[in-house]
């Protein structure tokens, strides 16, 4: 019998707490300060949405935690140095995150930058030193498309292009489908992918990836009132959103009963709005 979600939800995010804290730096190790920013906003209470659904669509395709593990943490470290970012003066003049000071506010600015920076490269360095090099160049090949122009950087770019501006449907889209749907993308994917998994499987957990990142983002904006809610109006984002995971977990069909977690998980992204 499956553990009921919540507590497998907190099982998984302390394991991938533990693996990353066995990653990262340790605090006294020199330059201390920029290794202190970096376990400050890495483990700054984050629920591990993306590495977990990586483990547990490595899981899904027949593979055990540990196969996706490393691929999970570099989509952290990734997601994390975006946020150190996200938040600087020059970017979303951010001063607390998740209830606390942003990196910049504790460290400065400038170690912030670099703390993000780091995190972005030990990201890769993971992959390279625990991998199997030819995983791991898949595995780093996906995760650098989804990190950069093409995604998540792409994104940010559009995104502040739009600042002030009120922004159409399809710029929409985009800026969210790149900003925050990729990752989220890469991290099924590359749980299918550590796990050894053929193309029609990798392919299915990618478009599942896709359609949860647009929902989460489209829940952000419901609770926000912001984004999607205030283009289309509250409603017709929680119908959106609904759609959206129903299409999210008909990409899993291919895995039938053993995709019931990655269900499960879809439906608790949905259900934060409520």
């Amino acid at each position: 019998m499956m553990m009921k979600l919540k507590e497998y939800l907190e099982h998984s995010a302390g394991a991938v707490d533990k693996a990353l804290n066995t990653f990262l730096p340790k605090e006294k190790e020199e330059p201390t300060t920029i290794h202190k920013a970096m376990r400050y906003s890495v483990f700054s209470g984050g629920k591990r949405v993306r590495p977990i659904l990586a483990v547990e669509a490595a899981r899904t395709c027949c593979g055990k935690p540990k196969d996706a593990m490393v691929a999970a943490c570099a989509i952290e470290l990734i997601h994390t140095y975006s946020l150190i970012h996200d938040d600087l003066p020059s970017m979303d003049d951010d001063d607390y995150r998740r209830g606390k000071p942003t990196c910049h506010r504790v460290f400065g600015e400038a170690n912030a930058i670099l703390a993000g920076d780091a995190l972005l490269t030990l990201a890769f360095n993971i992959i390279a030193a625990r991998m199997d090099p030819k995983r791991g160049a898949a595995v780093a090949r996906e995760l650098s498309e989804a990190a950069g122009t093409r995604g998540m950087v792409g994104g940010q770019a559009i995104d502040l292009e739009w600042q002030g501006d009120d922004v159409d449907t399809k710029t929409l889209n985009n800026i969210h489908m790149l900003k925050t749907a990729k990752l989220f993308e890469v991290s099924t994917k590359l749980g299918a992918v550590s796990a050894g998994a053929g193309r029609k499987a990798a392919a299915a957990m990618a478009a599942f990836g896709a359609s949860v990142g647009m929902a989460f983002q489209m829940v952000d904006d419901i609770i926000d009132g912001d984004g999607y809610a205030k283009l289309y109006g509250e409603e017709k984002a929680r119908r959106d959103c609904e759609s959206l995971v129903l299409e999210a977990k008909a990409a899993l069909a291919v895995f039938g009963r053993k995709a019931q977690r990655l269900k499960d998980i879809a439906d608790y992204i949905e259900e934060r709005r409520k």
